[in-house]
């Protein structure tokens, strides 16, 4: 029964009886309730259709590529050297953020790195979204997600990442933002390896993981021995041009190219060019041999002086008397190649030299690869001079991929760094015939024997080469014989050629670790023994398997 108010009128008449005030008011709640009710209904079916609010979008987390746009990187046996992993930006809408600098401190703790008074002056911007980090890993989004600040938002982008750190970084090269290409493989087979992601699988790299390690460390432990300022190296399978290792010295990490000295970039293996001296003297003994303008029986007079036009040439150590074109070679006379050089003539020197690709950049598959620098006069001294290795200034990779003469029976391959698979043809240029590269090669097994380069020679495995000191221009423009390029080019083994290896030193120094010598046979010479050594048991299992057929 509803409850009623009884109370009397004036004057004393009869009581009224009227119904309660509280009845309207709860007539008026239900009223207002059922509105309210109306009113959400509505809005739930409106953002039905209409998704998430914008807030509630930004903490879902971002979506991860299904397809990469790069596909990984691998060394010839499928060991990983690049790949792409889903990243995240940290970004934010100022308008949205209630304290700034409360929400930058909290960001800046919870992801190292982040500075906190950059971010706040971002966060108090005008702009409507402002980026504060990019390449954030998953765990990092969570914890800043877990934060739970208003206005802050992510972004998903692909995250390039190198696993091995600086092992083969300039080889591999980096990429930028957007992921293209900037460096190293990364941009001159920029559409190869997205066309290998459209297809979904790994693009393949010519480079061992296991012999790039091997021959990293080496050059670095003579790099710091001989206090160099910078090295390079390369290794080629000489029948098909791959190219198992190059290294730089000092290294770039992949993942951080920036972070590192602006030299550290520099590629000295394919992206510099610099006069290799005495290594070239194998070329002009072989263009002599080939054309009968030298015989391995006949003897030198190098205890002369040779005048070439008023020009003096000399060799640094003159002999006591005559000597064999294989003494010449093993102690790396000057005088006895210009010799050779001005019986072949400047037309014939330079089309041999041409034919080795000396005087053109390397084919390897490095855009930063730069013309060599070339003799521009064609005179008798000019040829006398580039018959023992000055004037004429190729890359190291350049260089490594004429010395594959010595191991096709005279023909040249073009360095790669593109795998080969069985079956694929492997083009090779004749340049010299088959017994001029035969004897060539083994006027460099006697470098290595009793020459320059005795300090390369290992027991049960035989390799020839050539030791390389070029003396560098000083500020002055004339050689210094303080700085010097020192190098040691190779092919081994000797008996059945396949590999080419070259290992060069930029400005070492004099060291009691290296008897107090700087040079080629002092410095290179027994890195490349010792890369060798370390190397062989890998290219011996390697052997079994052939990986290309060069064909003339």
């Amino acid at each position: 029964m509803a409850a009623i108010d009884v109370h009397s009128l004036p004057g004393g008449d009869a009581p009224v009886i009227e119904a309660a005030p509280a009845a309207r008011r709860i007539n008026r709640m239900l009223a207002v309730m059922l509105a309210v009710f109306v009113v959400l209904g509505a809005r739930a079916v409106q953002l039905s259709f209409a998704g998430a609010p914008e807030s509630a979008r930004a903490a879902a987390p971002a979506p991860t590529p299904n397809h990469p746009v790069r596909a990984d990187i691998v060394d010839r046996n499928g060991l990983l050297l690049a790949t792409t992993l889903p990243g995240f930006i940290l970004a934010a809408e100022p308008a949205k953020i209630w304290d700034p600098a409360a929400a930058a401190r909290r960001l800046a703790a919870a992801l190292p790195g982040l500075d906190a008074a950059e971010t706040e002056r971002r966060l108090r911007s005008d702009r409507k979204l402002v980026y504060l980090k990019r390449g954030l890993t998953a765990s990092q989004r969570r914890a800043a997600h877990d934060l739970g600040i208003a206005g802050v938002t992510f972004e998903s982008e692909a995250r390039r990442v190198y696993p091995n750190g600086s092992l083969a970084g300039h080889a591999l090269g980096f990429v930028d933002r957007d992921q293209a290409g900037l460096a190293g493989v990364e941009r001159a087979l920029d559409e190869d390896i997205r066309r290998a992601a459209a297809a979904g699988r790994p693009f393949a790299l010519s480079i061992d993981l296991r012999v790039q390690y091997a021959l990293e460390s080496e050059l670095a432990d003579a790099a710091w021995g001989a206090k160099a300022k910078g090295g390079a190296a390369v290794i080629l399978d000489g029948r098909t041009g791959e190219t198992l290792a190059l290294a730089s010295w000092p290294q770039v990490d992949p993942n951080t190219p920036a972070a590192g000295a602006e030299s550290a970039r520099l590629n000295r293996a394919a992206g510099a060019v610099y006069e290799m001296g005495s290594t070239l003297k194998p070329f002009t003994a072989a263009m002599g041999l080939d054309t009968d303008a030298l015989r391995l029986a006949e003897r030198f007079d190098l205890t002369r002086t040779l005048t070439v036009d008023g020009v003096a040439i000399r060799d640094p150590h003159p002999f006591a008397g005559p000597a064999t074109a294989r003494e010449a070679m093993a102690h790396s006379s000057n005088v006895a190649m210009a010799d050779i050089a001005l019986r072949l003539g400047a037309e014939k020197q330079r089309a041999y030299l041409t034919k080795l690709g000396l005087f053109d950049r390397a084919g390897i598959e490095l855009a930063e690869s730069p013309e060599p620098l070339r003799p521009r006069a064609a005179d008798r001294v000019t040829t006398a001079i580039l018959g023992y290795g000055h004037g004429l200034a190729p890359s190291l990779v350049g260089l490594a991929g004429a010395y594959t003469v010595f191991v096709n029976d005279g023909a040249r391959v073009v360095p790669t760094l593109r795998r080969h698979t069985e079956g694929d043809p492997v083009r090779a240029m004749p340049v010299f015939s088959p017994l001029a590269a035969a004897e060539t090669l083994q006027l460099m097994r006697d470098v290595v024997i009793e020459g320059t380069a005795m300090r390369a020679d290992l027991q049960g495995l035989d390799i020839a080469g050539k030791t390389g000191t070029a003396e560098k221009p000083g500020a002055d423009g004339k050689y210094d014989p303080d700085r010097l390029f020192s190098s040691f080019a190779a092919v081994f083994p000797a008996r059945s050629p396949r590999y080419v290896i070259v290992m060069a030193l930029d400005e070492p120094r004099r060291t009691a670790e290296n008897g107090n010598l700087a040079t080629g046979g002092a410095v290179a010479a027994p890195a490349v023994g010792r890369t060798v050594a370390r190397i062989a048991p890998f290219l011996a299992t390697q052997n079994a398997a052939p990986s290309g057929s060069a064909t003339p």
